[in-house]
């Protein structure tokens, strides 16, 4: 390596990470980040008050990826690296499907450890859309219409087919943004995700959750929902929603 390489590499190091320190700090107490990570904490609940009691130990690690993957696109989020952090939710959704997907099918599970086998997203989506706890109900009800729409959105990001998912700028790169209006289109994606996954893992888990069952559960949910959903989860599903 010649000195001029090692130099440069210097400079760039010590530019990144003025950077992101920059970054970090002219987005430091922007009330979406709070509200995001008020999201975040169902899937946290979902893990302790159910799933560790109730998944195999390697359905489990599903659910624990998907986790770790919100968390990962709130962190490039709060750098100001959007493009990765909307490719982190979209990772997030593909963990949460294959967890609630193998946790009824051990034998699939089994040839996905041996390499056999890779599930499909218009695979998950059929499945779900007709499973016998879904009969009779819109696609609204268990958020798979959700679901279906930021997964397309999302991979507008992740392949890089769009032009508003662009990090450069002119013909210079650009590793970390500080707009509030990319945080809140961020923001956007990152709370119809989490919506969408609640209503899904909700509808899958209703009877753990009716009556006075699960009450810090119940609440922790509500962090992902809408207030307007509230009547119609407590008529549609029985289940009682702490706001």
């Amino acid at each position: 390596m010649t000195p001029e390489v090692r130099e440069n590499q210097t400079r760039f190091e010590q530019k990144w990470r003025d950077e992101l320190i920059s970054c970090i700090d002219s987005l430091s107490g922007n009330e979406v980040y709070m509200r995001s990570y008020s999201r975040l904490v169902s899937f946290q609940a979902w893990k302790v008050e159910l799933f560790q009691d109730l998944l195999s130990k390697s359905v489990l690690q599903f659910a624990l990826e998907g986790q770790n993957d919100l968390l990962v696109s709130y962190l490039l989020a709060r750098g100001g690296q959007w493009r990765s952090a909307l490719q982190s939710l979209r990772a997030a959704i593909e963990n949460y499907l294959n967890c609630l997907y193998f946790m009824d099918h051990p034998v699939e599970l089994k040839l996905w450890e041996l390499g056999q086998r890779r599930n499909q997203f218009s695979e998950l989506i059929d499945y779900f859309g007709k499973h016998p706890k879904h009969t009779g109900l819109a696609q609204s009800k268990f958020g798979l219409d959700i679901i279906k729409k930021e997964y397309a959105t999302l991979s507008k990001a992740v392949h890089a087919s769009a032009v508003s998912f662009r990090m450069s700028v002119d013909d210079e790169p650009r590793f970390f943004g500080n707009k509030v209006e990319d945080l809140q289109k961020w923001e956007t994606r990152s709370k119809s995700v989490c919506r969408g996954l609640n209503l899904l893992i909700l509808s899958l888990f209703r009877e753990n959750l009716i009556a006075t069952r699960k009450k810090n559960l119940r609440e922790a949910i509500s962090y992902s929902l809408k207030p307007s959903d509230k009547d119609w989860i407590k008529e549609t599903f029985s289940v009682t929603l702490r706001f």
